[in-house]
């Protein structure tokens, strides 16, 4: 019996957890079309050649404005965000949390790989087209795990 409503707990912070994924994304989504209408990043920044490595520290120091700074964050968040989920929905041996965490977190991946080539090669629509991808996979598979695992 304590196992069950130590499981029931689990469930209800990983769906939580979900909750709070979608609606990031959404704001990553918004902030991201922010800086794609609006902000001009450099031509040439840590990171435009060699390692990506420094343009992710050049870009949360506000060198190219606050929205990339919240992006970049966000982006971090939501990596860590998608860990964790994957991890929760795999110990409490839920494949429906599992399927749905690990395809999120895949995509969130793919959205950030994306996001990295767009800011360190100039931002060309494929990149773009890569993160708007990644996102709306993302946003689908914690939604359709919340969908599916709601209770009745």
């Amino acid at each position: 019996m304590k196992q069950i409503a130590k499981t029931e707990k689990r469930i209800s912070i990983l769906q939580r957890g979900m909750s709070a994924m979608t609606a990031l994304l959404v704001v990553q989504f918004v902030v991201g079309m922010y800086l794609n209408f609006f902000v001009k990043l450099p031509d040439s920044h840590p990171g435009t050649t060699g390692s990506y490595a420094p343009s992710i520290p050049w870009a949360l120091g506000g060198h190219a404005g606050v929205a990339l700074t919240i992006h970049i964050a966000l982006w971090i968040l939501l990596t860590l965000l998608g860990v964790g989920l994957l991890v929760s929905g795999i110990m409490i041996h839920r494949r429906a949390y599992i399927v749905g965490s690990s395809l999120g977190f895949v995509f969130i991946l793919l959205a950030g790989s994306g996001g990295l080539n767009f800011l360190n090669h100039g931002g060309s629509d494929t990149e773009s087209m890569i993160m708007a991808i990644g996102f709306i996979l993302a946003l689908a598979a914690y939604g359709m795990t919340l969908y599916k695992t709601k209770e009745p």
